[in-house]
């Protein structure tokens, strides 16, 4: 097997572990699973993770820092309210059609139940998504881009709901993400406008 770095192996580690995920669900995931996944050995997988809540705990992160990062990083940006939904949105949509698993990792409920301090993490994780939603939302509230009448807050779990339904109906039925998320924004749109 060819030498690679801690680094990368640890990022292989999380792909097949999302692979894994993607395919068979949470309750699938075993070291054996994500070795066979990632084509490398067992004691591989253990030379760079202590066991299965580790990986766990680094889906998490990678969960975090790709998907919250980037919504952080495009709400401090200096673009109108919309562009930043909408960039927030679909790159969201993007990530989940890259990463399928991600979904069902973070609302399973082996998670949510079976693990409280991995559920605690994603639950913060998630809160934070929201909060930097809603201060989007907000900001276009007082710019007069968005109706005065909605809530930011609810409309932001509104967002994260259209997200979430989008990525588990089509990760079931195998339809369209994009095409489906793109009709979906024009609604929201309607919405809020």
């Amino acid at each position: 097997m060819e030498k690679k770095s801690t680094r990368v192996r640890k990022e292989e580690i999380i792909q097949a572990a999302l692979d894994v995920v993607g395919k068979k669900g949470v309750r699938a995931l075993t070291i054996c699973s994500i070795a066979d996944s990632a084509g490398m050995s067992e004691a591989n997988i253990y030379r760079h993770f202590d066991g299965k809540d580790a990986i766990l705990l680094a889906l998490a992160d990678f969960v975090g820092s790709s998907v919250m990062g980037a919504a952080a990083t495009t709400a401090a940006g200096s673009r109108t309210p919309l562009d930043k939904l909408e960039t927030i949105f679909f790159s969201h949509i993007k990530f989940i059609a890259e990463y399928p698993g991600v979904p069902r990792f973070a609302f399973s409920d082996d998670i949510q139940l079976g693990h409280p301090v991995l559920a605690k993490v994603m639950t913060e994780r998630i809160s934070a998504y929201v909060e930097t939603i809603t201060g989007v939302l907000a900001a276009g509230i007082k710019e007069g881009d968005l109706r005065q009448q909605i809530s930011p807050r609810e409309t932001a779990l509104t967002l994260l709901g259209m997200i979430q339904f989008t990525a588990l109906r089509c990760t079931a039925l195998n339809c369209d993400m994009t095409g489906e998320a793109k009709k979906l924004w024009l609604n929201f749109l309607n919405m809020v406008r």
